[in-house]
């Protein structure tokens, strides 16, 4: 090697050497999903997919004033969850999750046939866009007033006031309302995926807004939400997933 060394330019060398180190910065920056099967995923890299990702992200709204000190810890807030659940990599990140509580590694093959299964009806390409959405607040007197205030919607009083807006401005009207069943504090908006006879979300649109209205509890919020996720940073395996 040295002698390969020597008999290049010193020009050339350092050129070679910065082509090696871009490579390697690149290999390090990129997310593990970009290069690890989903199958190989840990725990926590599910939950990063599920709460902190491209396709997921926490939105939280926050007292106007602190004056009650009612709160859990710190300011008041409600938080809403937020995940492209159509996302094959949300999919995925909850399926792993799965398997690895219920250890699916060592399960029987007739146990893990019966779970392939199962997933294999989750994992199937969406007809629609699953937005999906879970609440919680840190004012624990606040908890009951804003699961009913979920709990009793219904579509038809989103349908001029929750939108998808791709980056090219148009907004796209919720298509169905789909609250958690029991005590489950989450529900669903969910939209067509094509919208005027085009696909809702291309590879050349810079973004992709969730815009909804919230209820305004405590002093908290404004009422009205708006979420932007960035489509650049939303592929999967080579496609754009939403």
């Amino acid at each position: 090697m040295s002698s390969l060394n020597n008999s290049l330019p010193s020009r050339t060398v350092y050129l070679l050497a910065g082509i090696v180190l871009l490579g390697l910065s690149a290999a390090l920056a990129a997310d593990f999903w970009e290069n690890k099967d989903y199958k190989q995923w840990t725990q926590k890299e599910c939950m990063k997919i599920l709460q902190e990702s491209p396709w997921a992200q926490d939105y939280k709204v926050y007292a106007r004033s602190t004056s009650s000190g009612d709160a859990a810890e710190g300011q008041q807030y409600i938080s809403y969850a937020i995940q492209l659940l159509s996302a094959t990599p949300v999919r995925h990140a909850q399926v792993r999750a799965m398997q690895i509580q219920n250890k699916y590694e060592s399960l029987p093959p007739d146990q893990k046939q019966a779970f392939d299964k199962q997933a294999e009806g989750f994992l199937g390409t969406p007809d629609k866009i699953v937005v999906n959405v879970a609440y919680s607040t840190n004012v624990q007197r606040l908890d009951m007033d804003l699961s009913r205030h979920w709990q009793t919607q219904v579509t038809s009083v989103f349908q001029n006031s929750v939108y998808l807006i791709p980056g090219k401005g148009k907004k796209v009207p919720i298509a169905e309302y789909k609250v958690g069943s029991g005590a489950a504090r989450g529900f669903q908006f969910i939209f067509p995926r094509e919208f005027e006879g085009k696909p809702v979300l291309n590879p050349d649109d810079k973004s992709l807004i969730l815009e909804f209205p919230y209820p305004t509890l405590g002093g908290i919020g404004d009422g009205r939400g708006m979420v932007e996720f960035k489509v650049k940073k939303m592929v999967y395996n080579g496609q754009l997933e939403y």
